[in-house]
């Protein structure tokens, strides 16, 4: 009986082998995408391999979303996780704790060369430090920005500049008596890591747009920043050029809204459901494009860009120094926006149900540059890449190996049903050669 149980389990666990390879195809090897944004995109595995792990050099998109390789538990696993797509096909993992709704291009942003992202913490990170931590996705090793504010002040990164040299952040002032953090914008150099505060604080919890935080201007020597209504450009000394308000269905279009030539700054209009909106309402939403002069803040005259309905649109930038690359989000199935919902984000991760990367072109056209698949939520793309208008890559397919150690719970499951069935199989047998 004891080798018949041997003999069983040996083949269960065969058996279970035999499955998980045929799931994860180990033997398929990474297609190299090249100097592109890829066409298509699969999703991770939950055990992927993380960029500390094993880098995967300079990388084309990041993203996330709500399948199991971009969210999990922090008992066994981690809850919030982001997949970098390398440019050679790799897969792999940047890992957060005690929160799953991580967002790629707003909580964690690549920069503009794809060969960094930055992101205010990141387990296994250099000693667990707090500040801004930016790790190179080239070898894996991160390094700590404090900004020259006590640990933990800084920072919450909002976009790179062009140069990569320095980044638009937030900075967190003391706590008040009444116990709610405010924040100010900042500009960090990270060649000197110290911060030149660009604005007025305001509260940490404010209803607060993220998509339309901030911009750089193309040269690097200028921000506009919104607050509350108002829209302001700024230069590198936090010296306000000018200031204007916008209704409140208008909104700074994301990241890459300075025209190429940076005389320009694309304005996001909304036409549609505002609040008490279902998801029907919303995903009905309209929106076109308006300009401000990069000089006075005044209306402008501009490319006239086709209109977008979704939920919520995001500005990455121009490509080819004529077509505006916006993300387009579409509502989750259940979401609903109300009156009184203080935490309401259009472009937030729990508001969306699915993304596509579009370039709106001048005169009226629309061209998908990217569909991912259902649980993609998030994601952000190397501006050199953008810019350049190198997209529809061939699609890289996510691999298996190397794998983190929580690939042992997806073992389980199979290893258990197996045993199961074999033993199940084992007592037929028995009870066949009985009854002969």
């Amino acid at each position: 009986m004891l080798k018949k149980i041997v003999a069983g389990t040996a083949v269960s666990l065969l058996v279970a082998a035999l499955v998980l390879a045929g799931l994860t195809r180990p033997w398929q090897r990474p297609q190299p995408v090249g100097e592109v944004v890829p066409g298509g995109l699969t999703l991770p595995y939950l055990w992927q391999a993380t960029v500390r792990m094993d880098p995967p050099g300079p990388v084309s998109v990041l993203i996330g979303g709500d399948t199991s390789g971009f969210q999990g538990s922090d008992i066994y696993d981690s809850e919030g996780k982001i997949a970098a797509v390398g440019r050679d096909g790799d897969y792999r993992t940047l890992l957060y704790g005690g929160k799953n709704s991580i967002m790629a291009g707003e909580d964690v942003l690549l920069s503009p060369d794809g060969r960094r992202a930055a992101q205010e913490y990141l387990i296994g990170s250099t000693a667990n430090q707090t500040g801004l931590d930016i790790v190179d996705l080239t070898t894996g090793r991160s390094t700590i920005y404090h900004g020259g504010q006590p640990e933990g002040r800084c920072c919450v990164p909002v976009a790179w500049a062009p140069d990569g040299r320095s980044m638009l952040v937030e900075v967190y002032d003391d706590y008040p008596e009444d116990g709610e953090a405010t924040v100010r914008p900042a500009l960090l150099d990270l060649g000197s890591d110290r911060v030149t505060v660009l604005g007025a604080s305001h509260s940490a919890w404010e209803r607060l747009r993220t998509a339309s935080r901030g911009a750089f201007s193309p040269d690097g020597q200028r921000v506009v920043l919104t607050e509350g209504g108002t829209v302001r450009l700024l230069d590198r000394t936090g010296r306000v050029v000018w200031s204007t308000e916008l209704e409140g269905n208008r909104y700074l279009a994301g990241a890459g809204a300075f025209s190429p030539d940076g005389t320009r700054i694309a304005i996001a209009d909304l036409n549609g459901c505002l609040t008490e909106c279902d998801r029907d309402a919303l995903a009905a939403r309209e929106w076109s494009f308006s300009y401000l002069d990069a000089a006075t803040g005044r209306p402008a005259a501009g490319p006239r860009l086709p209109v977008v309905t979704g939920s919520a649109v995001r500005a990455l930038g121009w490509s080819r120094g004529r077509d505006l690359v916006v993300l387009r989000h579409q509502p989750e199935d259940d979401a609903y926006r109300a009156s009184d919902d203080e935490y309401w984000n259009d472009t937030g991760w729990e508001e969306t149900g699915h993304i596509t990367l579009l370039a709106l072109e001048p005169g009226g056209g629309t061209r998908t540059l990217l569909d991912p698949p259902d649980g993609v939520l998030t994601m952000d793309v190397a501006r050199d890449l953008l810019e350049a208008g190198r997209f529809g890559g061939p699609t890289p397919r996510a691999a298996p190996f190397p794998a983190r150690g929580v690939i042992g719970v997806a073992l389980v499951p199979i290893v258990a049903l197996t045993l199961g069935a074999a033993g199940l199989v084992l007592l037929v047998v028995r009870r066949v050669r009985r009854r002969s």
